[in-house]
């Protein structure tokens, strides 16, 4: 049975903005075209024809990817960019990603397996046993393996995430790099909600959140914003994320981090909404 899964959906659901940023919503498109696409002939069965080892991401895949793709060298280097920016160990336990050219035959793939999350785009699944990303190589590959590779990484070396904690994580790690995690399509979301009164932050309501099909897109910028926040305000606020992961990472357990932060910091929600006018005042 698996133990945890996280997914990407094809659909976007984001309200619309005027401006085209990469972004969740915001399509990658990789210029270069593989080529001897091979269709996988049981689509109820994980791609294996073509293996490429990158450190701790074995790529496993039923068309040729050349080793030195740039996409997967940025996934490679992701994982000592997390390490750098959380203070976190790296780990050599595999992470199988399993890429498909075809969507149709990536389609039946989740049909037959995972029927509940088959219009997701990308899945993360982490068992007793094993760590894999499912996908297929679309216009927003690029956004969608970041994404759950940073799940791969994190779950390697911390055990019981908090779920919005690991999703925002992944959404800071989703941009590219260079970017420092800023997303304009979040920051665009959540200024124009709280303009209108729709959205104020809330932690305690994101952490009562437990499955990740009840997320919606708020709640994924909201998670953003959270994460943003820790690592790019201020070298004390990063340094109140990195040991709360410490304290995950070494027990198991740290408590919630909403009642760590009144410990803290009991003006935080202010300090949040401060840094979200701040990103708007830049872009």
């Amino acid at each position: 049975m698996f133990a945890l899964i996280h997914d990407r959906l094809f659909d976007c659901e984001l309200e619309r903005v005027s401006i085209q940023h990469a972004s969740r919503c915001a399509c990658f498109v990789l210029l270069f075209l593989t080529s001897g696409c091979n269709v996988t002939p049981n689509a109820t069965v994980l791609p294996a024809d073509k293996t490429i080892v990158c450190d701790q991401l074995v790529i496993n895949s039923d068309f040729t990817l050349p080793k030195k793709h740039r996409l997967l060298a940025e996934l490679t280097l992701r994982r000592s960019d997390i390490a750098a920016r959380l203070q976190l160990p790296t780990s050599d336990e595999p992470i199988n990603v399993y890429l498909y050219k075809n969507e149709t035959d990536y389609r039946k793939y989740m049909v037959s397996q995972f029927p509940d999350f088959r219009d997701r785009r990308a899945l993360f699944v982490k068992d007793d046993t094993s760590l894999k990303v499912i996908a297929h190589w679309g216009p927003r590959v690029g956004e969608d393996l970041r994404h759950e590779v940073t799940h791969g990484y994190l779950h390697s070396v911390v055990p019981n995430l908090p779920l919005w904690l690991d999703e925002g994580i992944a959404e800071y790690f989703e941009t590219q790099r260079g970017k420092r995690g800023f997303n304009s399509t979040h920051v665009y979301l959540l200024s124009n909600a709280f303009r209108r009164g729709d959205w104020t932050p809330d932690l305690q309501r994101l952490e009562a959140i437990k499955q990740p099909e009840s997320l919606t897109q708020a709640d994924y910028a909201e998670a953003w914003l959270w994460v943003h926040f820790f690592i790019e305000s201020d070298t004390h606020s990063r340094k109140f994320l990195q040991d709360y992961l410490a304290r995950l990472r070494m027990s198991g357990q740290a408590g919630d981090v909403s009642g760590k932060l009144e410990e803290w910091d009991l003006d935080v929600q202010q300090r949040l909404l401060d840094h979200l006018k701040t990103m708007i005042e830049s872009m």
